[in-house]
């Protein structure tokens, strides 16, 4: 027994945000744009959807404080900004921390929610959201899961809910034709991330498998042509395999990587595709040992022999270290332990696991 539910509305391909007019003058009168402090400005989405706003008569506000890995603080600014103007939905314009602020303060904007309450619910239905992703990583513009820092804990956390699902994803993948080199490597690799693990998941059903295979096959051709300046076609390949990927977590979840990457990017100043991308190969070693055939089904799809062979070619691309004091070692272990990665992971993961896995990432 399996279920499936998809309630985001995908307009994907160039120029697409221009043809969601009817879908977005239902959602009211007036928007808060959510984006980033300059990445929105500079690669045509922000003008992109105001002229659409503009054209159906939609009053509009924007707040684009949104920082790299959002914290509680910053979704709550949002939100105060978004009841003092009265607005009607939220766009998130932007990557994954934009479009992940938005949808929590499109929460916001209806719930009063404690810091612990953020977390857990239960929730209210909140405003609308229409998400437009500007890089191909994250693929929250099909999730029901927006991923906040909480200082107070110390570490990132979800807040998770199907009321989280945008209205809207409008990928257009010309917005990401500028994206810096390191940029794109750290986004294809969380998309990959995502595949993967939602594919090797507990929760994984056969229709995330396809979308999980599908995802791997665009993703693949592209693994080791990710440097320099890419073409539109390339471009669109790795948005729609984002995408798909979204897809595939939303039914399936996140397991040990991620788990185990949120401390890497809290404390160790790691993006997150680039912590995903350090940990991949040491948790491929797992699965070949507990998912053998889905394990083999992905070097097949990617075109790699094993893990070791994914662990070289990942050291080419991410030729990283991260300095882990024994301390740290032993701090990051046990705050992966206390999150639901470790019991959405097919293989019996205990703390010497995970320690060994920090161990053999570090400098």
């Amino acid at each position: 027994m399996f279920s499936y539910e998809m309630p985001t509305k995908l307009y994907f391909g160039k120029s697409c945000v221009a043809e969601a007019g009817d879908d977005i003058k239902a959602l009211g009168s007036k928007a808060l744009l959510v984006t980033g402090r300059r990445s929105a400005k500079q690669n045509g989405s922000q003008a992109a959807v105001v002229s659409l706003l503009e054209s159906l008569g939609i009053e509009w506000v924007l707040f684009d404080d949104v920082e790299a890995n959002p914290s509680v603080e910053t979704v709550r600014k949002g939100a105060a900004l978004g009841r003092q103007e009265g607005v009607d939905f939220v766009v998130g314009i932007g990557g994954g921390s934009p479009m992940d602020a938005a949808k929590v303060i499109a929460l916001l904007c209806t719930n009063e929610l404690d810091d612990a309450a953020l977390f857990k619910g239960p929730y209210k239905a909140p405003l609308p959201i229409v998400a437009v992703p500007t890089t191909s990583g994250t693929g929250s513009e099909v999730t029901k899961i927006s991923v906040l820092t909480n200082h107070s804990a110390g570490t990132k956390q979800s807040v998770k809910s199907p009321l989280l699902y945008p209205k809207l994803a409008l990928a257009d993948p010309s917005f990401t034709m500028d994206v810096p080199e390191a940029v794109t490597i750290d986004t294809a690799i969380d998309a990959l991330s995502h595949a993967i693990e939602g594919y090797m998941a507990k929760a994984s059903t056969p229709v995330s498998d396809v979308w999980a295979e599908e995802a791997m096959r665009f993703l693949g051709v592209h693994l080791t042509n990710l440097r320099g300046h890419l073409p539109y076609a390339v471009r669109e390949d790795l948005m729609y395999a984002s995408t798909l990927a979204g897809i595939v977590i939303s039914q399936a979840g996140t397991t040990l990587v991620h788990g185990m990457g949120y401390p890497l990017t809290y404390y160790k100043g790691l993006s997150h595709g680039r912590a995903n991308g350090l940990l991949l190969p040491q948790y491929m070693k797992l699965m070949e040992e507990s998912m053998a055939d889905k394990a083999e089904r992905v070097w097949e799809i990617l075109g790699f022999s094993d893990a070791e062979d994914f662990g070289a070619f990942m050291k080419n691309l991410m030729p990283d270290a991260v300095e882990l004091s024994d301390e740290d070692v032993a701090n990051f272990t046990a705050m992966t332990m206390k999150t639901n990665s470790v019991k959405a992971t097919a293989y019996d993961v205990t703390a010497s696991v995970v320690s060994n896995i920090y161990q053999a990432i570090r400098r």
